[in-house]
């Protein structure tokens, strides 16, 4: 069996693999031209291959996702028509993603950007300050999506004493943070009725410009908004507006529809906002963890035994 590692995600942890399978042969592959090369007699990647890299890969049987979002299979028709397993590495980002999102709620809510912004002027002063800040405590917190990353967010939620409401696509359990998750056609009420609002959700055909500007004007003027799945579920250019005329007391976003963020997007000067460069995943627990299930799933491969993170190919998550 060949496994051709064509992504940097976890490299510090490759050595979890070494070793794990007698008839096991594994390729790094650092190159866009390593991986045409290397994918000729593969059975297995590791990475988000292209069309080219899966055209040039006929024997491949399984791709391994180094990321949770595999939205890169729908510009890959032969993924999504053909027999090739694709499996994710859902539960690997929960704890890093949940603790961003909670750093940047409280720097909006204890006002830590303009804390910053002063102390970089050499400039004392809290009387504004001393009136804006908030406590979280008490807020609803809105989570769209309800998968693995949202209740990492939702574990950590319910020591700040937030009360949590959620919508998804599919029905889902909400055990043991939430009596019931709502379906994806109730965001308007959770929107209309949540403090805080957390996008986690997938992006696919049917969440992409999920939240545009009737959906960002139905959000309470002093909500917030927080984005840490992809971009593109967002209309950018309406909450830049939003935030322009004072509606929401805040906003941050990990993730834009283009990465990295063009030098003419009116987010970077829309005010309240914070921006974060696709950073919420990122930690060295994270890589090893997806390494991991990696190597978890290598061994159920050789033994013929179900996969973990099964991708539904047609819904795209």
């Amino acid at each position: 069996m060949k496994l051709v590692l064509a992504s940097a995600e976890g490299e510090a942890h490759f050595g979890l693999i070494d070793g794990l399978l007698p008839d096991l042969d594994v390729v790094r592959a650092r190159t866009p031209e390593e991986t045409l090369a290397a994918v000729a007699d593969a059975d297995v990647l590791y990475g988000m291959p292209s069309a080219a890299v899966v055209a040039a890969a006929p024997h491949l049987r399984w791709i391994q996702s180094s990321a949770a979002g595999v939205e890169f299979i729908a510009k890959v028709p032969t993924i999504v028509e053909g027999d090739v397993v694709v499996t994710n590495t859902r539960g690997a980002h929960g704890p890093s993603i949940a603790e961003h999102v909670f750093g940047l709620l409280l720097a909006m809510t204890r006002e830590l950007p303009a804390c910053l912004d002063q102390q970089r002027r050499r400039y004392w002063s809290r009387q504004t300050l001393y009136r804006t800040a908030r406590e979280i405590r008490g807020l609803t917190m809105g989570l769209v999506g309800f998968g693995a990353i949202s209740r990492a967010i939702a574990h950590r939620a319910t020591a700040f004493d937030l009360t949590l409401a959620a919508v998804d696509a599919q029905a889902v359990d909400g055990q043991p943070y939430l009596d019931e998750v709502w379906p994806s056609s109730r965001l308007p009420e959770l929107l209309a009725t949540s403090d805080v609002v957390v996008v986690a959700a997938p992006l696919t055909t049917e969440t992409r410009g999920m939240i545009g500007a009737d959906e960002i004007a139905a959000m309470k003027a002093n909500g917030y908004l927080i984005v840490v799945s992809r971009g593109g579920i967002v209309d950018e250019a309406a909450l830049a507006a939003a935030l322009g005329r004072g509606h929401l007391a805040g906003a941050a976003l990990d993730v834009t529809e283009v990465e990295p963020l063009p030098e003419d997007s009116p987010l970077w000067d829309a005010p309240r906002l914070i921006l974060t460069p696709h950073l919420a995943g990122a930690s060295d627990e994270k890589e090893r963890r997806c390494v991991e299930i990696l190597r978890d799933n290598l061994l159920r491969f050789a033994a013929g035994e179900p996969l973990l993170n099964v991708v539904d190919k047609k819904l795209g998550y």
